[in-house]
């Protein structure tokens, strides 16, 4: 089976303020307020400080929206960054969109692209793009990428924007 068929829906790149709950790796309760980098339907990448275990399941609540589901850690992810560990985890009642915003369409070609909005620091045309993982880490590391406006033909730092709410 390839990627596009395993994928369920659209990935999106938010920073969601979230608090997960849930048992540690060590087998103790904790509660954190952590962060979302890319959401979807049927999960997220999350960046927290706790270490957990792959197959647990935690509660992550999501501050603008005050809703709240059980996600099942799929895995650690790969990262250089000390500070931080990252997970993937999924949602285990996709049925339940607790980030209040609306998941474009699944569509071929974007099943390794990650959607994200951009906005012209010049004359703030905004843009609906996908991205690479490349793109997204230095979209995150740096607070934008360069780029040329096809508007105002001016060159700078876009930043990138929260998909528009449902």
């Amino acid at each position: 089976m390839g990627e596009f068929e395993s994928r369920r829906s659209c990935r999106v790149a938010l920073s969601v303020p979230i608090r997960v709950m849930g048992i540690d790796f060590r087998g103790r309760d904790f509660s954190e307020e952590a962060l979302t980098l890319v959401v979807n339907l049927h999960g997220a990448k999350i960046r927290m400080l706790h270490q957990l275990t792959p197959d647990a399941e935690v509660r992550l609540l999501s501050h603008p929206t005050g809703q709240d589901s059980i996600f099942r850690v799929v895995s650690k992810l790969q990262s250089s960054e000390l500070k931080f560990t990252y997970w993937g985890v999924e949602n285990l009642d996709p049925g339940k969109n607790i980030w209040g915003i609306s998941i474009p369409e699944l569509r071929p070609g974007y099943h390794v692209k990650v959607g994200v909005m951009m906005q012209c620091p010049s004359c703030s045309a905004r843009e609906s793009l996908y991205a690479d993982e490349g793109l997204l880490a230095s979209l995150h590391e740096k607070g934008g990428v360069q780029r040329t406006c096809i508007v105002c033909k001016t060159s700078g730092l876009w930043k990138l924007l929260p998909f528009s709410h449902a």
